[in-house]
């Protein structure tokens, strides 16, 4: 069976095209796009007229890529950018008249799950096994941030959070190169809005944090770029948290433009790569973490290995 999933996120649109049967999934297909829909989100709560013509945009190359594989089911389905505006309905219905796709707004709870199955998924070849004990994952986004407490048996808890890189950056306006009184107001404003997210860590008591894609997978490329080559596999990855703090000081004080010239940094991720490193940093120290795993998988894969155990 073979099919695509559009994750339809407030920074980032992402295509992926399988192939899955009841026992594993083959990826035929990804990519990625910048939309940046957070960047007028929050002011006005209304995705404008140059948003959804980006949106339109993408759409309309990722149809044309998905007509070439003949696929049996096209999965669009929108996160927070699109599920707090208040013209989610105007901006579907332009997307069904456009593009001919339905596309499903699915809540944070959702999200979560998604993320939780396929991180799950993606990092059993990363971790000693038997592996009981509760990690944390985070899956950075630019209009939420998705926590999940769980061990391989479970998803302990979970939460979608009205924290992302966009949402942030917005709220709390860090000039460019940040400041370190920035630093302090953003650190001060997460311990006032993850404090549900520390009560369950003092419960759980996680000391691996697994990132999920996106800005992990540049925190990958960034150490492999410029300290020293990483074990991978398809899908996951160890990183050293002495490295992740080597290229967050390298980096931290670098203002934009600099910032596109970064070794590994992808350029659609260098207006929001402080902010995401600087929760990541935060996780780190407050939660007292002893080890990464980057996951090299999301929502997207989510879809995909949910309909694998579907089939079964």
């Amino acid at each position: 069976m073979r099919f695509a999933v559009i994750d339809m996120g407030t920074n980032t649109f992402n295509l992926i095209i399988s192939e899955i049967n009841q026992k594993q999934f083959e990826i035929l297909f990804s990519t990625k796009e910048p939309v940046k829909l957070g960047q007028k989100l929050k002011a006005h709560h209304h995705i404008d007229s140059q948003g959804i013509q980006r949106i339109i945009q993408v759409l309309k190359e990722y149809i044309n890529i998905i007509n070439q594989f003949s696929v049996k089911e096209i999965i669009a389905l929108a996160t927070s950018s699109i599920r707090t505006a208040q013209n989610q309905q105007e901006v579907l219905n332009i997307i069904k008249q456009e593009i001919g796709i339905d596309v499903r707004i699915i809540d944070g709870d959702r999200e979560a799950d998604l993320i939780y199955l396929a991180n799950k998924y993606a990092i059993e070849y990363c971790i000693n096994k038997p592996f009981d004990k509760p990690y944390l994952i985070m899956d950075i986004g630019g209009g939420s941030t998705e926590f999940i407490i769980s061990n391989n048996n479970n998803c302990l808890w979970k939460k979608s959070f009205l924290l992302g890189m966009a949402r942030l950056i917005d709220e709390l306006k860090p000039q460019d190169p940040i400041t370190q009184q920035d630093i302090e107001k953003t650190y001060h404003y997460l311990d006032v809005h993850l404090q549900d997210l520390a009560n369950n860590i003092s419960y759980y008591s996680p000391k691996i944090l697994v990132g999920s894609s996106g800005v992990f997978d540049s925190i990958v490329e960034m150490i492999e770029a410029n300290i020293q080559p990483l074990h991978k596999t398809q899908s996951c990855c160890k990183i050293n948290i002495q490295d992740f703090y080597t290229v967050f000081n390298q980096i931290l004080p670098l203002p934009y433009h600099d910032r596109l010239q970064f070794k590994g940094l992808i350029p659609m991720r260098a207006d929001m790569i402080i902010m995401s490193m600087l929760i990541i940093d935060y996780v780190l120290k407050k939660y007292k973490i002893e080890e990464i795993i980057v996951s090299f998988y999301s929502l997207k894969e989510g879809v995909i290995i949910e309909k694998m155990k579907q089939l079964n």
